[in-house]
């Protein structure tokens, strides 16, 4: 089987909400640090978007549970970092669906398809981001993850905090 269809691996569960966080605040960092750079649309440049924290809050219902991640964003032109700029994206996660994700339109330095897992809202734009600082709502984010074994369990991770929270829909309503 191609790299790029295989499973994530290692999905095994976590015993609770808290070590589940615990896991995510260590382990992003490492997972997203360990990526290859990425291409971008223009010749010579790559990029790499690597997380630097993930914290945790209350959400809107009991178990509910806010994720805040920041995020440096490196652009490399001819394997040298020419700009580096700031990606931030806060979300309830009982207001998301978290799955993988393969990014035929992100391919790594080495021909690879991007990896990764991504954040999907239950409705609407429930996800706050800041692009340089500059605010945003969006209805999907994702984290690009290139290591099979380490997408696996920070999925896992992330689903059991959304089991831990529930799931928030839309009113019917809703548009």
């Amino acid at each position: 089987m191609p790299k790029s269809l295989q499973p994530a691996a290692d999905d095994s569960a976590f015993a609770s909400r808290e070590s589940a966080e615990e896991f995510l605040a260590r382990y992003l960092p490492i997972a997203t640090a360990g990526n290859p750079k990425y291409r971008s649309g223009t010749a010579g440049v790559a990029m790499a978007w690597i997380t630097k924290a993930i914290t945790f809050g209350p959400g809107k219902n009991a178990d509910g549970r806010l994720v805040s991640m920041s995020e440096e964003v490196l652009e490399f032109r001819n394997g040298v970092r020419s700009a580096t700029g700031s990606h931030e994206a806060e979300f309830l996660i009982e207001d998301v669906q978290a799955s993988e994700h393969t990014d035929s339109a992100a391919l790594t330095e080495g021909g690879e398809i991007g990896l990764g897992i991504i954040f999907n809202c239950n409705s609407g734009k429930c996800i706050q981001s800041k692009y340089d600082g500059v605010p945003s709502s969006a209805d999907q984010t994702d984290i690009s993850i290139q290591d099979a074994i380490l997408r696996g369990r920070i999925l896992k991770a992330f689903q059991t905090l959304k089991q831990a929270a529930g799931d928030r829909k839309a009113p019917p309503d809703a548009k």
